[in-house]
């Protein structure tokens, strides 16, 4: 039986892990549960699944929790308590599935477990992606993407050879602002730009998908997860969410990953080591309505988050923490209706230049300098 903890567990991603899970049973037991807010749905996931221990970044919602919790779970009250039961019992499998760059040293003690880490956290990677790398190797922790894109890549690379390609294109849909210019989506309302086409997601991650950030994190991912020279990375709009990633190779030809808009392959493919064969609902080929299948360079006007991009994987230091921290606190002042959504783009390129750049050791040199840029931009 494999133990399992998850990172993020009433998030999208965690969700649909414990839905595709649920008929699995069998095969898996649960360690630690980690969660924000929603202590109804925790509730529910830990009466249904029992893990040993569940943890809330979100003091209110413990409490909440604590007081309807008639299972043997236990509430763990501190993040050192956290910590140290990670640490005194090692899964099999973790799911990082946090979309922000908090908890950071949750991804680092999975990437030090030398079991299976499915990485569903983009900031990660981007904050610290030498660190966790090499903490991979050195432990020999297997690190699996969960989500369409890179998962895509890691299947369209096997076995091949770097040298012989010349570009792999990640797709984006375009979001809910597909084909606007930057000045027409600046005064977009919090209910259009969570109204995302394609794909069933959690809020934060929707409007970094709108703004197009979310894109440029998963370039910094692919970097870091496969070596990818920054040269050789590219990004194409493809409004129908069917294409999740391309590779053109020196000769011209192209190989790309074709397959409806579902993050079951990656989550089966994460938890059970193989491809399920009986996953097998494609229908794409036999629809009436034919495989429509359009693609569009990454919007000139959004050219200076490349930029940022670029300045992140050739630079490094505390470069990637300053993105997804300027970005981070833009999209929560966003979801507060404290600012418009050209304000977001407004608030990176007014202060990513600005903000000082330097090494970082430690994850607690990482907290330091992230309240360090957050009480800079509350001051701003």
């Amino acid at each position: 039986m494999k133990v399992v903890s998850i990172f993020g567990v009433t998030g999208s991603i965690g969700s649909q892990a414990l839905d595709f899970i649920r008929n699995q049973k069998s095969i898996f037991s649960f360690h630690t549960f980690v969660c924000d807010k929603n202590f109804k749905l925790a509730k529910d996931f830990v009466d249904e699944f029992q893990p040993k221990y569940i943890y809330f970044s979100d003091k209110i919602a413990s409490e909440e929790f604590r007081k309807f919790n008639a299972s043997s779970t236990i509430l763990l009250q501190s993040f050192t308590e956290l910590k140290n039961v990670l640490l005194s019992k090692k899964s099999d499998i973790y799911l990082s599935a946090i979309s922000s760059s908090n908890l950071l040293e949750l991804t680092s003690l999975a990437a030090s477990s030398g079991g299976k880490l499915l990485l569903a956290n983009k900031e990660s990677l981007v904050v610290m992606g030498e660190q966790i790398l090499n903490l991979s190797k050195q432990s020999e922790t297997e690190i699996i993407p969960i989500d369409s894109e890179h998962y895509s890549v890691m299947n369209l690379l096997r076995n091949k050879d770097l040298k012989d390609v010349k570009k792999v294109y990640l797709t984006a849909s375009g979001g809910p602002f597909l084909n606007k210019s930057i000045q027409e989506v600046a005064n977009k309302s919090l209910k259009e730009a969570l109204k995302h086409p394609t794909w069933e997601m959690g809020k934060k991650i929707t409007i970094d998908s709108a703004t197009l950030i979310n894109k440029c994190f998963e370039i910094i991912e692919a970097h870091y997860l496969f070596d990818i020279p920054l040269d050789k990375l590219d990004i194409l709009i493809h409004p129908q969410s069917k294409i999740h990633a391309l590779v053109e190779y020196m000769d011209g030809s192209i190989d790309a990953n074709i397959s409806d808009a579902d993050m079951i392959y990656p989550i089966s493919f994460g938890f059970l080591g193989t491809i399920n064969y009986e996953l097998g609902k494609n229908e794409l080929l036999s629809s009436s309505e034919g495989l429509d299948l359009n693609l569009a360079p990454f919007p000139e006007d959004r050219k200076f988050l490349i930029d940022i991009v670029k300045d992140v994987i050739t630079n490094k230091g505390n470069r990637g923490l300053v993105f997804s921290t300027i970005n981070d606190f833009a999209v929560r002042k966003y979801l507060e209706r404290k600012i418009g959504f050209g304000e977001i783009y407004q608030l990176l390129i007014s202060n990513y230049s600005k903000i000082e750049k330097k090494e970082l050791q430690t994850i607690e040199d990482i907290e330091i300098n992230r309240r360090e840029i957050i009480n800079f931009l509350e001051e701003t």
